[in-house]
């Protein structure tokens, strides 16, 4: 069962997003994936070793103007769980769908002004399982039932702003691993690779 006191961040997701982001609210692509080894799904994404970087998200925006080609900012989430920032791939991106037998959390944000928000995607073993997103009313339809004890108390609404919809879904998600994003989880050092354009040709 979900503690209730647990099931609500201290701060609201997007307005840290907004703070902390350094553009993300621009638009982000974002991976939440069960395990510990980033070393691991760093080779998994084909990067290229020598562009490793230990920064924190307001260095990685004063590196380049706009976001990056192709690649990725990684590190630790919670016990158990690896987030990952991805630049320049799209949700069902072969990188994506090459990350072992885990489960992969994945939401993806075009903007206001590009194509909005996706919904917040569940993978296992390269299959897109389905959509894990509350119910828009109390016990209504969901895709993959199993997650509706996450989903108590945070509500879809077609007629909000997608601010909210972008903090809905990082609850969920936050619930499911176990973190919501903080100051300290928006501040910390983690590390970039850049993802050669030719990594994932032919």
């Amino acid at each position: 069962m979900l503690n209730p006191e647990q099931a609500h961040p201290a701060e609201n997701q997007w307005d840290l997003l907004v703070e902390y982001g350094h553009g993300l609210q621009l638009g982000f692509h974002a991976l939440w994936v069960e395990t510990d080894d980033s070393e691991e799904l760093s080779r998994r994404f084909r990067v290229d070793p020598e562009s490793r970087l230990e920064c924190d998200l307001k260095t990685l925006a004063g590196t380049y103007e706009g976001p990056p080609a192709k690649g990725m900012w990684i590190g630790p989430h919670t016990p158990g769980w690896t987030h990952v920032f991805v630049f320049g791939l799209y949700s069902g991106h072969p990188a994506i769908r090459d990350l072992g037998r885990r489960r992969v959390f994945q939401i993806n944000f075009w903007g206001e002004v590009g194509e909005g928000l996706e919904p917040l995607h569940l993978h296992y073993d390269g299959e897109l399982i389905d959509d894990v997103m509350p119910p828009y009313e109390e016990g209504g339809y969901m895709a993959l039932p199993d997650y509706r004890p996450f989903t108590a108390g945070l509500e879809l609404d077609p007629d909000t702003e997608l601010e909210q919809d972008v903090h809905t879904l990082w609850c969920l998600v936050g619930r499911i691993t176990g973190r919501f994003a903080d100051r300290e989880w928006w501040t910390s050092t983690r590390t970039f690779y850049r993802i050669p354009g030719e990594a994932w040709e032919g």
